[in-house]
């Protein structure tokens, strides 16, 4: 077998997607590059969640156990992360850096109406977040059980809008997702939010 080092790793990781993703996760040097590659395995989790979204429709399947299943992905690919944990209080999702350079925060709702969501993000931004340069990026996860998903995600950017100072607010190609900038109260520094719609509406009934 042959043998390589750590500098054939990085010439093979222009060539393997895999072996790409994995190097950015254990080694990325910047937390953007880190932040870049967690949104797309998040994306990844949540593309498995939403495949797999007739299993998810009774009442016990709520915020905590669909986080955990999106947990469980990310350890998948060797994340270090940790659902329920202290950071501030009890935060749902925190994803480490394994070198102790970064942190990302996740806080996750069933969608009951954008008021309720108003609530989480609150707890992000001024309560689990320190807005400190190593910890100044996060993600609101809306776990949407009904139709019409990119209307209620489009409803909470709008009502976020017009509660918060938003210095940007920028949509993607995805219409369930889009990004907030806003200044930390704790810091007054650019915080850096991404929210992430989960459409898991499923017809149950008979369809003949």
């Amino acid at each position: 077998m042959a043998n390589f080092n750590l500098e054939d790793l990085f010439t093979l990781q222009k060539y393997d997607p895999d072996l790409n993703g994995f190097l950015n996760r254990k080694f990325a040097d910047t937390k953007e590059l880190f932040v870049e590659q967690l949104y797309k395995d998040i994306d990844d989790a949540i593309h498995n969640i939403e495949n797999n979204k007739h299993m998810y429709q009774e009442a016990h399947w709520g915020e905590d156990e669909l986080t955990a299943v999106l947990i469980t992905f990310l350890k998948g690919r060797c994340y270090d992360a940790e659902h329920d944990t202290q950071h501030g209080g009890h935060v749902d999702i925190l994803v480490k850096h394994q070198l102790g350079k970064f942190e990302w925060i996740g806080e996750a709702k069933l969608w009951n109406g954008p008021a309720y969501i108003y609530g989480g993000w609150i707890q992000l931004n001024e309560r689990y977040g320190s807005g400190t340069i190593r910890d100044d990026h996060g993600g609101i996860i809306l776990y949407i059980k009904i139709k019409n998903s990119a209307t209620k995600l489009k409803d909470w950017k709008d009502h976020l809008c017009e509660n918060v100072a938003v210095a940007e607010c920028t949509s993607e190609d995805n219409p369930l997702r889009f990004k907030s900038i806003t200044n930390h109260p704790a810091t007054q520094l650019p915080y850096y939010v991404r929210h992430m719609g989960v459409s898991l509406f499923h017809h149950t009934g008979d369809s003949s």
